[in-house]
């Protein structure tokens, strides 16, 4: 068996033959190219230009002629113009000639112009004397025969140039045609032996090679087990061969660690999940110590969690099952030695000198690592953004691998989520005990408005009743001005009744004891009820109040919760539109009753309306007019609408006026009007 050759020795022998056929034919190429180049450049820029020369000066010269002949003939002096421009053209076209001339081509120009100067020097002579004359007819026929020598001259050289041009076309077409044979023997001659190239490096190079590419599609199709055979084809192949088993053998160790890290991956974003899931602080530490242990292959995880000004000192400790070594010196160890540093790395646990970190380890951490084993050490620190909580541990048994550059970023990733998990808890744990105190508030202050608008119901019914008994003068005649006094009293004791009327009702709602007693009643015979006695009211403020109630409206509802929702709607609408208009609406609409109170009064900002239905809002254009009024009416309207399945809506623009809508749903049974 021969010894293999190469791929450059094979490529090197195949291709110079065909290199050295490509020179030749470029060669001859291009001698035959300049060659005929020559040609074409002689005929393109000498000859046709001669012959584009010579036809000028024969028209110069007929041109002349002409104007001439006709002047003698006619006597017209525009003729004789024409004669002046031809004779000047002539003198351009024959200076011309004179310079293009090269060889015999000059005694040929030369002799023609010799023979148009004798024409001029006639024309001249012919010029002169007066038109029609028969000295003039005389000059006619000596010039005709001049120009006839002329013209016999500038014939031949104009022949004589044909000629030469036409030679110059034959022989550029003769070297076209030779070009091309060549060329075309020469491309065959090239093409055969590329040919024979293509099977001899098929036979010798593409076999092996096309074997290597087969193995290295099957590789790229995952049959990772292909091997390339190492003993076919020239040493270069042979050695691509052997450098693609090698790739695939490193391949499938990258393949199988990164297989292990997307699991490792895997398992530390669903350790990360369960760290994140976890609302109380010791069950997110004790969730990451297991997770970690079991994931990255520990022996042991410790988790300390430094004391904050709000929670103790935390520590969370795990091991594998059947591991040896105590965790309780670690656990108690200080980790303030640790400093600003993110990444703590030792060897082994005898190593006092932490390898990212460069200063000695306190006895206390050492002797903490060595009671837990003798094996490699990783801390990572927990921290939430640039605040650190603590401090991660994890070890290994001795003997056992150290800590991998993947394993650190996990450790790390656990711990980051960790410390955000931890921030979360504790943020949790707040809450919940802000909560507790804000319900604990809230119930005594619910409890409180309770009492005391029950406690002031009592004192104030006596005041009512002392008032009425006072203006029935049942203790005796009353004076003008004390009946102005009582009607004070009075409508203050009303007002106060009101309010705590209110407060009740706010009260029994936040308590969730605020109940409704349904039966089918007609919204609008209690909207007209309420109109007729806002009337009195909307009088005083000169508001015109307006009623149109499309009745009977039924509604299954609580009758003495629908006529606060009417009373408190009109009572706003009138308030806050003094000198205005109020127009109260009913109607039912695709089985809803829906009653509109609209007013022409102040209205609400843009801004502020969005709290219009908030306990104890008010807008302040009415603060600032010193209107009265608590805050409460809206909001006990809109609870009592929605107890009945109902919906309210307000639109309102300031100073143009509210519009407020509510749906109730209507009832089956009419009632009769």
């Amino acid at each position: 068996m021969s010894p293999p050759t190469s791929v450059a020795r094979l490529l090197t022998r195949a291709f110079a033959v065909l290199a050295l056929l490509i020179v030749v034919s470029g060669l001859s190429g291009a001698g035959t190219a300049l060659v005929q180049h020559q040609t074409v450049e002689q005929l393109t820029d000498h000859v046709l230009p001669l012959q584009l020369q010579n036809a000028e000066l024969r028209a110069a010269m007929s041109d002349g002629q002409r104007g001439l002949r006709g002047y003698l003939l006619s006597g017209d002096p525009t003729l004789l113009g024409n004669y002046y421009s031809a004779h000047a053209d002539y003198k351009t076209s024959a200076d011309d000639l004179r310079g293009m001339a090269t060889g015999g081509e000059g005694v040929a120009i030369e002799a023609q112009l010799d023979r148009a100067e004798a024409w001029w020097a006639v024309a001249e002579r012919q010029r002169q004397v007066l038109p029609r004359s028969d000295e003039a007819a005389r000059f006619v026929d000596q010039g005709s025969a001049l120009f006839l020598a002329f013209e016999s001259a500038n014939t031949g050289l104009d022949t004589a140039l044909g000629d030469r041009a036409d030679r110059l076309r034959d022989r550029s077409e003769t070297l076209g045609v030779g070009t091309t044979a060549a060329l075309v023997a020469l491309t065959l001659a090239a093409a055969l032996v590329a040919a024979l190239t293509a099977v001899r490096t098929t036979r010798r190079i593409t076999g092996p090679l096309g074997r290597l590419v087969t193995v290295l599609d099957d590789l790229g199709r995952g049959r990772y087990g292909r091997r390339a055979p190492t003993g076919d084809g020239p040493v270069e192949i042979r050695a691509v061969a052997a450098a693609v088993n090698n790739l695939a053998e490193q391949a499938d160790r990258v393949r199988r660690e990164e297989e292990e890290i997307a699991r490792l991956r895997g398992e530390i974003r669903v350790l990360n999940t369960r760290v994140r899931q976890h609302l109380a602080v010791d069950s997110a530490m004790q969730e990451a110590a297991t997770g970690l242990v079991a994931t990255l292959g520990a022996e042991h995880a410790v988790l300390r969690i430094a004391a904050a000004a709000d929670a103790p000192k935390m520590v969370t400790r795990h091991s594998a099952a059947g591991a040896a070594g105590s965790l309780d010196a670690l656990a108690c160890a200080d980790i303030a030695w640790l400093g600003e540093h993110d990444l703590w790395l030792t060897a082994d646990a005898t190593d006092v000198n932490a390898v990212d970190v460069g200063d000695p380890v306190p006895d206390p951490e050492a002797a903490g690592w060595r009671a837990a084993g003798a094996g490699p050490v990783l801390t990572v620190a927990v921290t939430n953004g640039d605040t650190r909580l603590g401090a991660l541990t994890l070890l290994r048994a001795a003997g056992r691998p150290g800590w991998s550059p993947v394993e650190i970023r996990l450790a790390e990733s656990v711990a980051g989520d960790l410390g955000r998990g931890l921030h979360h808890a504790r943020l949790f744990e707040q809450e919940q005990r802000l909560v507790a105190q804000l319900k604990e508030l809230d119930s005594v202050k619910t409890d409180f408005m309770s009492t005391v608008s029950h406690e002031l119901r009592t004192p104030l019914t006596s005041i009512a009743g002392y008032v009425e008994m006072l203006r029935d003068e049942d203790a005796g005649e009353v004076t003008p001005a004390q009946g102005r006094m009582l009607d004070v009293i009075k409508r203050n004791t009303t007002r106060l009744r009101a309010l705590i009327e209110d407060l009740l009702i706010l009260s029994r709602i936040e308590a969730g004891t605020f109940r409704t007693r349904r039966q089918t009643v007609d919204l609008a015979a209690i909207a007209g009820t309420v109109a007729a006695e806002a009337a009195e009211a909307a009088a005083k403020t000169g508001v015109t109040l307006t009623v149109d109630l499309a009745g009977p409206l039924p509604v299954d509802a609580d009758k003495e919760q629908l006529d606060r929702v009417v009373e408190g709607l009109l009572s706003n609408a009138v308030k806050f539109a003094p000198g205005g208009t109020v127009t109260v609406t009913g109607r039912a609409d695709a089985g809803e009753v829906v009653l509109c109170v609209a007013d022409t009064g102040m209205g609400v900002p843009d801004a502020e309306q969005g709290q219009l239905f908030s306990r104890f809002f008010r807008a302040t254009n009415a603060i600032h007019l010193a209107i009265p009024g608590t805050g409460l009416g809206l909001a006990i309207v809109r609870t009592i609408v929605e107890n009945h399945d109902g919906t309210i809506e307000m639109t309102s623009a300031e100073n143009d006026g509210t519009t407020v809508t509510v749906r109730l749903p209507l009832a089956g049974d009419r009632v009769a009007a």
